[in-house]
């Protein structure tokens, strides 16, 4: 059994404080992907990511669309997945299919509270609409916090866009503690199948960083 540290989630014992945020990440005649919001904690940020597609999906498009999801479901949707990635000013990094570099989906612990975790935490939504919650842990440092996206399922190239990590830092440290967090609890790791990454890219560039070899994915 893996003992999982309180920074895998959201913390229950904290109040956090909002932030505010609102950034297009990409967008096609068709699709749109958005972050609307965030809640600053003491130890991380839970943000909200939203999916648009203009019609109702159809088939094949019907099926991409869900595979937001594909984290929970355990599907092996290797080529399908929505990618996301943040770059602290520092140069750390973390992905929603990487935590840390040692492995996919890779679970935090505390051994090193300052290394990155990017993690899904919840959603809803069907049709033309989804929502996303993820949780990105620690909080980023003042200065520049790239946000990276990129949907190959639905041909959405790699896009760029920078926030204010001082914001968010500082929105941290007026979070509310209620009292002290509970001891970690024990659960088995999940390794779901890695996705394929746009090559040459930031995803593909980050991937072989932690892997330490210079060959790309694929």
């Amino acid at each position: 059994m893996l003992a999982v540290a309180p920074r895998m989630n959201p913390s229950e014992n904290e109040i956090p404080a909002a932030v505010a945020i609102r950034a297009l990440l990409a967008r096609t005649d068709d699709v749109a992907i958005a972050l609307i919001g965030g809640y600053a904690y003491t130890v991380g940020l839970r943000f909200d990511l939203v999916i648009r597609l203009r019609r109702e999906p159809r088939g094949s498009m019907a099926q991409k669309s869900e595979v937001l999801l594909s984290t929970y479901s355990g599907r092996n949707d290797s080529d399908e997945q929505l990618l996301l990635g943040v770059e602290f000013a520092d140069g750390r990094t973390a992905t929603n299919f990487h935590a840390d570099g040692l492995g996919p989906r890779a679970m935090p612990t505390g051994d090193d509270p300052d290394k990155p975790f990017l993690s899904p935490v919840g959603g809803s939504g069907g049709g033309r609409s989804m929502d996303q919650w993820f949780w990105l842990t620690p909080l980023p440092p003042p200065g520049q916090l790239l946000v990276v996206c990129a949907w190959p399922g639905l041909r959405i190239p790699e896009s760029r866009t920078v926030l204010d990590g001082a914001a968010i830092n500082d929105a941290g440290s007026r979070a509310m503690v209620l009292w002290p967090p509970l001891p970690p609890w024990a659960e088995e790791p999940v390794e779901p199948v890695e996705p394929r990454v746009p090559a040459g890219g930031w995803f593909d560039k980050v991937s072989r960083a932690w892997r330490g070899t210079d060959h790309p994915m694929g």
